[in-house]
């Protein structure tokens, strides 16, 4: 079974997201690959963000860095290390001294804050001053040598992309992202009513009104369009159907005189197989006007019929048919009314066909009519049963078994569905228990 096609709306959502991400990942990678290769930008925000957090550990008097902010400088005693002077070029604190230079203690350097950059033994060293912002004449002095052990550049270039990207950017993606979503689907909401006007139309019946909402120009010419081939094909159609059933209609004059005519001509075999065609012709007639009529049928969704007294006309009219064919029929049915929503003409229709079929292939023997219990018709022939492989195509029109009585156009089932399914009913057929074939029709509850 083919999966169900996803919506449009949903396709273009997921496209317009993955653009709005594929461009969150691009500048991501821009604005990593420009402040990645400014090494030195990367190392002052590192040093910006060190001093900030020494700075903001310093308490007691003298001042002493709390250990919290040490660990770094504990953990790599080769790679980092700070000092904290007064102006007098005393060392107030420090972790790993060695690595001070000393000509970062002197007071004549306490001037500003800088930066400085050397090569040593160790490889590249930067060394920084800050003045504390406290107003005791303090200042820190901090060294980076021997590369970064403890990923601070990283760090560093993790709060660039934190700063410009995910908290501007990150959340007008997504602002953009449910946007889009919205505007979408606002959008595709006229194709989903054409849509939903489309599954509305039915063969043969008038297009029903396009939608009312405002729809782009597009859509209203594809609806527009739609409409007038619908209203050609409905045209087309009824012309067919009008002529089929004017042709039946004409052919059945002919046939009562050939019928008359047949009576008058003395018994023999050759009239016994005339009259037996003649029979099939007339029967075949009967059908396609019974097919008009079941096009053409318009049922009222609020009518109610009670099938007690349609089955009891449709097993009189057809008692001289069954008799001559050695079969008798047998109507079971309440007292009491049975209810259910339908046309009376329309329920007479389908039982008249599917009672016929039973008379004409279930052979001599009986077929019995059952109304009930609920809003249901049960009719069972004594025959060969349903053909074997053949339960899905009865409906069919013009499907005939293999085994099927000749003089038959395979019509009478095909019109009991179309018209159960205009009353919004059902035809069903199964195997009976003890042989034959068990067809029941089943009517809306006149409760519903």
């Amino acid at each position: 079974m083919t999966a169900p096609a996803p919506p449009l709306a949903r396709i273009l959502t997921r496209r317009l997201a993955w653009i709005a991400l594929a461009a969150l990942a691009i500048n991501a990678l821009v604005v990593g690959v420009y402040y990645g290769s400014d090494r030195q930008a990367l190392e002052e925000e590192a040093i910006e963000r060190v001093m900030a957090r020494l700075e903001a550990a310093l308490a007691g008097a003298p001042p002493r860095v709390d250990a919290s902010a040490r660990e770094i400088f504990a953990r790599h005693p080769g790679a980092y290390a700070f000092a904290l002077v007064d102006r007098t070029g005393a060392v107030l604190d420090a972790e790993n001294p060695a690595l001070v230079p000393a000509e970062a203690l002197e007071t004549g350097a306490f001037a500003d804050d800088w930066v400085a950059r050397v090569a040593s033994d160790r490889g590249r060293t930067v060394v920084a001053a800050h003045a504390v912002a406290s107003g005791d004449d303090l200042r820190l002095v901090l060294v980076m040598s021997g590369g970064d052990p403890a990923g601070l550049l990283r760090s560093a270039l993790l709060a660039e992309l934190v700063g410009h990207i995910w908290l501007p950017i990150v959340p007008v993606v997504l602002i953009l992202i449910g946007a889009n979503a919205v505007l979408v689907r606002r959008g595709l909401a006229p194709v989903a009513a054409a849509a939903a006007w489309a599954r509305a139309v039915r063969p043969g019946s008038p297009a029903p009104p396009p939608p009312r909402e405002r729809v782009p120009a597009e859509i209203a010419d594809l609806v527009d369009a739609t409409q007038r081939s619908l209203d050609r094909l409905n045209a087309a159609l009824a012309a067919e159907k009008r002529r089929a059933a004017e042709a039946a209609h004409a052919l059945r004059t002919p046939v009562a005189v050939l019928v008359a005519r047949l009576d008058a001509l003395p018994p023999g075999e050759t009239a016994d197989r005339l009259r037996a065609d003649l029979s099939a012709l007339s029967r075949t007639v009967r059908q396609v006007l019974a097919s008009a009529s079941a096009d053409a049928l318009a049922v009222d969704e609020a009518a109610t019929v009670d099938l007690g007294p349609v089955a009891e006309v449709v097993t009189a009219n057809l008692a001289a048919f069954a008799h001559g064919k050695g079969v008798a029929l047998a109507l079971e049915r309440p007292a009491a009314p049975v209810l259910a929503r339908g046309d009376a003409d329309g329920v007479a229709l389908a039982l008249s066909n599917l009672v016929e079929n039973a008379i004409v292939h279930g052979g001599p023997g009986a077929v019995e009519i059952v109304v009930g219990p609920g809003p249901e018709i049960r009719v069972r022939d004594h025959g060969p049963g349903v053909p074997p492989g053949g339960r899905g195509n009865l409906f069919e029109p013009f499907w005939r078994g293999e085994n099927a009585p000749p003089g038959g156009a395979g019509l009478g089932l095909a019109i009991v569905e179309r018209v159960q399914r205009a009353q919004g009913g059902s035809a069903e057929v199964a195997s009976a228990e003890g042989g034959g074939a068990a067809f029941v029709l089943r009517f809306r509850s006149a409760d519903r």
